[in-house]
């Protein structure tokens, strides 16, 4: 049974997180670290290019949800390149002064990304694809997020992925999605991986109409 929070706004304390990582991200001008990972640029290929897993040629648009400062988007552009993936990027993210570094980073698609809540926007268009990170919501908000997320964000015949990561230094797993959604009554189209034991997780779902 998928859990509903129907009209409820997202707890004051996880929007003043949100806030305090705005002001941690901010700080560094390395766009790695500036978008929250502090692993380097080789592992911060390994573990984000398995997204691409979930597109298919020749791609499309992809939105961002919770893009901090756009480096993402930046590079599954670029490594989708090498896939024949043609990727237009869009992004939403509560900090407006990370959508200004998006802006600034990507400025041929700077129209294309807005300070906006994961949980309470509304945009004026959907995507073939969208990406989300798990927890953008407390884990009590995710289900009806997900649905949220698909009935307002993918266009139909469009596909919802989901990412989770997990802790090196501390040994921390990440959160198992491809469990979480099935025990939600989701179908799940596919999954990907990355590291052994995996550090990284997605899965992603289709929405048919």
């Amino acid at each position: 049974m998928k859990q509903r929070t129907e009209n409820r706004s997202l707890p004051k304390a996880f929007l003043t997180r949100l806030r305090q990582l705005e002001e941690t991200y901010v700080r560094s001008a390395d766009p790695v670290r500036q978008s929250g990972f502090s692993g380097g640029a080789e592992r911060w290929r390994r573990d984000r290019e398995p997204i691409l897993q979930a597109l298919c040629e020749p791609g499309g648009d992809l939105l961002d949800v919770c893009c901090a400062n756009g480096y993402l988007l930046e590079s599954l552009v670029e490594w989708g390149r090498g896939r024949n993936l043609h990727i237009t990027p869009f992004g939403i993210d509560q900090g407006s002064r990370l959508i200004e570094i998006a802006r600034t980073r990507l400025p041929r698609y700077a129209r294309n990304f807005h300070v906006g809540n994961a949980w309470d926007w509304t945009p004026s268009r959907r995507y073939r694809y969208v990406y989300a990170l798990w927890d953008c919501v407390p884990e009590e908000y995710l289900a009806e997020f997900i649905d949220r997320a698909i009935r307002r964000y993918v266009e139909p015949q469009g596909r919802l992925v989901l990412g989770a990561y997990g802790s090196t230094s501390s040994g921390q797993a990440p959160f198992d999605l491809d469990v979480f959604l099935r025990s939600a009554g989701y179908q799940v189209k596919g999954t990907a991986s990355a590291g052994v034991p995996p550090i990284a997780r997605f899965a992603w779902l289709d929405r048919d109409a």
